[in-house]
């Protein structure tokens, strides 16, 4: 059984490992609205909707791929904050019961890699927004203070987190309002573009989705590192429908807005960024203090959920060594990957990201199929069950794999680039977990049947 007390006792963050339902600390379901709002108004969904524009696909499509993207990827976040709520555990901590302690620290490590990824990633945006405000400020040094920053955060723990993401869910939303009123004044007399179709509509649609839909699904991780704290009536399905909308509509809006932008920036279209820069001219400020708040907002759930993750793999270690050893890895990197940023961070996270999906996949089916009823001897150990549902998913879904900077599947190829793995090894992971348990089941049961 999990349950172990991550951190101990902290300031503002009086119970990191188990939250017991009396605890005073427990927060409203809403609050997982705005803590998903804030994290996702950011420069990563900003980016995806350059994708479609770069690629010269139609805008009706792009449109439907980016809400069938965030209906299904926000669902994952949703059901993973569900989660979190019935068990009030942290979520790495979460698959002790599918895959043992020895399975769910190789699970917990993935997680410490992927946030670092994504600690760096925002970080390095952050430091380079505030780079163009403050003209001729040393890079390493702004660097230095946004992760500062981050760093006090997240030592204050969830409240601190919750109590900022609040915040940002405000001014961010006002920041990014004011860049979609400039988009809305300038396409009154029309959208200046015509779709020229770099790759077929069926690709371009294909591989929108993948990045909308994978960008979403990757906070599923983190998910009940915040819901495990909500508390309250109805909170099961208030939960899913909060996280769920706070995700979904803040991933979708930005999306859509990088389209936007996209549009009427064709020059600048391979760095984000710099295209926002020229979008907003004189304003340009209220755009670069979007994205440099947007990456605190991000990173600070990242180092929290980081040093969880480092926790439960190594098993408490404390509060200050995880979070100190990730604000310490994740700026070395910032400052060695500054050149080629774009080239590099953005094909590492790509990669990362496939072992999230069967992993979700049996989380799911332990928690919502088979795992309340398969609590007796007869099931396999929970190291044996899990891992070769998740690795049968893995290797079955090789071939539907497309990171071009690294590797192309044969099917990925055969599809124009469209990645369609994700859903392969989620699917499968979630059957071959419920397979392999049931079957398990049955088999022992018929051994302690007595001989007729």
């Amino acid at each position: 059984m999990v349950g172990e007390q991550q951190f101990g006792n902290n300031p503002g963050d009086s119970s990191a490992g188990t939250v017991q339902k009396g605890s005073a600390i427990l927060q409203k379901p809403f609050s997982l609205f705005y803590i998903w709002f804030a994290a996702n108004l950011t420069i990563g969904d900003f980016a995806i909707g350059f994708i479609p524009i770069s690629l010269g696909q139609p805008l009706n499509l792009t449109i439907i791929a980016l809400i069938v993207g965030n209906i299904t990827g926000g669902s994952l976040l949703g059901v993973m904050s569900v989660i979190g709520v019935v068990a009030r555990k942290p979520q790495m901590e979460l698959s002790h019961g599918p895959f043992g302690r020895i399975g769910s620290s190789v699970m917990a490590l993935l997680q410490w890699g992927n946030t670092l990824g994504w600690l760096t990633v925002n970080l390095v945006l952050a430091s380079f927004a505030l780079e163009i405000i403050i003209k001729g400020t040393y890079y390493i040094f702004l660097l230095l203070i946004v992760a500062a920053i981050v760093l006090l955060l997240a030592y204050y723990g969830h409240e601190a987190i919750r109590r900022f993401e609040l915040a940002m869910s405000v001014v961010l939303g006002i920041l990014f309002l004011v860049i979609t009123v400039r988009s809305l004044l300038d396409i009154r007399n029309g959208i200046p573009y015509v779709p020229f179709y770099k790759i077929p509509v069926y690709a371009g649609f294909g591989i929108t989705l993948a990045a909308s839909f994978s960008y979403i699904m990757a906070w599923g991780p983190y998910a009940s590192d915040y819901s495990r704290f909500v508390g309250g009536k109805r909170e099961k399905p208030r939960s899913f429908s909060f996280a769920f909308l706070g995700g979904a509509i803040a991933s979708f809006w930005i999306e859509v807005l990088g389209i936007m932008v996209a549009i009427f920036t064709p020059n600048y279209i391979s760095n984000p960024a710099t295209a926002l820069a020229h979008y907003m001219g004189q304003f340009f400020i209220a755009g670069m203090v979007a994205l440099f708040l947007g990456g605190i907002a991000a990173n600070a759930i990242n180092l929290y959920s980081n040093g969880l993750s480092l926790n439960t793999a190594l098993k408490r270690k404390g509060r200050k060594l995880p979070i100190l050893l990730g604000t310490a890895i994740s700026v070395s990197l910032g400052i060695v990957g500054y050149g080629n940023f774009y080239g590099y961070y953005e094909n590492f996270l790509f990669i990362l990201d496939y072992w999230i999906t069967p992993w979700l996949g049996i989380l799911v089916a332990h928690y919502f199929i088979v795992g309340p009823r398969l609590n007796g001897s007869g099931r396999l150990p929970r190291l044996y069950s899990g891992a070769i549902a998740y690795s049968a998913a893995i290797l079955i879904s090789i071939p539907f794999m497309y990171p071009p900077a690294y590797f192309q599947g044969p099917i990925g190829a055969m599809l124009n680039g469209v990645d369609i793995s994700y859903y392969i090894s989620f699917v499968l992971a979630m059957l071959f977990y419920t397979a392999i348990n049931r079957i398990s089941e049955t088999g022992h049961k018929e051994q302690l049947s007595p001989v007729p």
